[in-house]
């Protein structure tokens, strides 16, 4: 099919009459009835139409997004909304929306009272794979403390070397504990097994012993599960989403039944780890370290320079820090975008949308 698709900015829609806006609309609900979806502005360069794959004709809206968030005025008389974050102003705002369409796996950020009613949430994946690469370069990391060995010896000093430090550690034969057994935990579960790991997870339900037999791991439930990963895992990585039930999971009882020689591993989100508790456990050497990518405080407007955390995370030298990346790559990005799409063609067509948030559409 060929995409013949409209592409505004909100500026000339903000600038238009509001005679020619409703006429504008009418014509094109009489004629196509497109969509009107409410995005970000695409990369320069690139069509809109290979950035966002549809096979339906769009009356794409492009506008600039200020802490993740447009204007909510942009929203009133869009059909769907492309986005991380809602708010009750936005909700009151969105006269006409149909469906809040989310281009990453998270959803925290959209206030579900928010949801006007009759709009469909739904969310897409596709970044489990880097996620769980991420985990393990930083377990390598973290083990073999390449990030000091680089430090020291650019700075022309040998103590990192093994004649004069001694012997590294390895993965091989080593414990790997996934807190989360969603697509990531199963993800990370299988690149630890091709490092002859030993694998414990823990999710919210019980497996079935032909996933646990499939997927080769020490599989449990509920809090005994996480208390004994936190006991035995020489890497214990969070996976889970941040919910209600999950902030603050990892505080300071549970960081306290880690071995000293073990890590916390974190690209999932950050309030799930109790922020004084993993700064004091790393000050105190309480943990050998850990690898975080999700924070406590993130950029507001164009300020590029606000620390992640209250705490001086920056200070120690047991933490390898990045800043939210670990799923951000080019292959999520287009599987993202073709989910999106593929979501969009299916409001057009009237046909039920795939990864619908069932807890915060109000359909």
């Amino acid at each position: 099919m060929v995409v013949i698709a409209s592409r505004r900015l909100w500026s000339d829609v903000a600038d238009t009459e509001p005679e020619q806006q409703s006429s504008e609309h009418q014509l094109s609900s009489e004629l196509l009835n497109p969509l009107r979806v409410v995005t970000p502005p695409v990369p320069a360069g690139t069509p809109i139409t290979e950035f966002w794959p549809v096979s339906v004709d769009v009356d794409w809206i492009e506008t600039p997004y200020v802490d993740n968030k447009p204007d909510p005025a942009v929203l009133a008389d869009a059909d769907v909304y492309i986005g991380t974050d809602f708010t009750a102003e936005m909700g009151r705002a969105a006269k006409s929306l149909k469906a809040i369409l989310i281009a990453a796996a998270g959803y925290d950020r959209i206030e579900p009272d928010a949801v006007p009613k009759g709009v469909i949430v739904a969310n897409s994946y596709h970044h489990e794979a880097p996620i769980a690469e991420w985990v393990m370069a930083v377990a390598v990391a973290l083990d073999h403390q390449l990030i000091a060995s680089d430090r020291t010896f650019r700075d022309g000093d040998w103590s990192r070397w093994p004649s004069r430090y001694g012997s590294y550690r390895e993965l091989y034969g080593r414990t790997f504990g996934i807190i989360g057994f969603g697509a990531i935990g199963k993800r990370v579960a299988r690149l630890a097994k091709a490092y002859d790991m030993k694998v414990l997870a823990a999710g919210r339900r019980p497996a079935t012993n032909e996933m646990v037999i499939a997927d080769g791991v020490e599989y449990g439930s509920g809090p005994k599960a996480v208390d004994r990963i936190l006991r035995e895992a020489d890497f214990v990585v969070i996976s889970t989403p941040l919910n209600d039930v999950t902030r603050g999971l990892i505080g300071e009882r549970e960081l306290g039944l880690m071995r000293r020689d073990a890590y916390l591993i974190n690209p999932a989100r950050g309030h799930i780890v109790d922020e004084k508790a993993l700064y004091d456990a790393l000050a105190r050497n309480s943990i050998a370290g850990a690898a975080i990518d999700t924070w406590y405080e993130y950029p507001l407007g164009n300020d590029d320079s606000p620390r992640p955390s209250k705490y001086p995370f920056w200070e120690l030298e047991n933490i390898i820090m990045t800043p939210h990346h670990s799923g951000a790559t080019l292959g999520t990005r287009n599987r993202r975008t073709t989910t999106v799409a593929a979501n969009i063609d299916r409001l057009s067509r009237g046909e039920p949308l795939e990864n619908v948030l069932d807890d915060i559409s109000t359909i």
